[in-house]
């Protein structure tokens, strides 16, 4: 059974990141979808509350969880919070995912800050296998 780790923002990068790891699923395989809310180190982020953020992310994770069920795959989701590479790696590494689907880069208010990056840091420090789909 392979687990396909799906860092997602709803971004259309993102959106077609799902689409490719749902293709890539076997019958046994899981996918499971992440959103990570970024640390508020940054100032544009000091006045999103908290809450909202939370609440959008769990929004996000759930309807992506809804397009895998409806295409007849097994999926789950969550939602961590920090560094947004870091924590794709670490999670990742712990859970020993097959493989790390990830979009080239985010568009929404808090993917546009540093998905482009966060997919090239993936890349070049996890220890699983990833892909970067545009």
């Amino acid at each position: 059974m392979a687990q396909i780790l799906l860092p997602y923002d709803g971004s259309d990068h993102s959106k077609k990141a799902l689409d490719k790891a749902l293709d890539m699923l076997d019958e046994n395989d899981e996918l499971i979808v992440l959103y990570v809310i970024p640390a508020a180190l940054i100032k544009e982020f000091e006045n999103i509350d908290p809450d909202i953020s939370r609440a959008k992310a769990h929004e996000m994770v759930n309807k992506a969880i809804e397009i895998a069920v409806a295409r007849g795959k097994s999926a789950t989701g969550l939602v961590k919070e920090g560094d947004v590479s870091e924590v794709i790696i670490n999670f990742a590494s712990e859970i020993q995912a097959s493989l790390i689907v990830i979009g080239s880069m985010g568009i929404s208010k808090i993917g546009r800050f540093s998905l482009g990056s966060v997919a090239e840091r993936v890349t070049r420090h996890s220890d699983r296998p990833v892909l970067i789909v545009r």
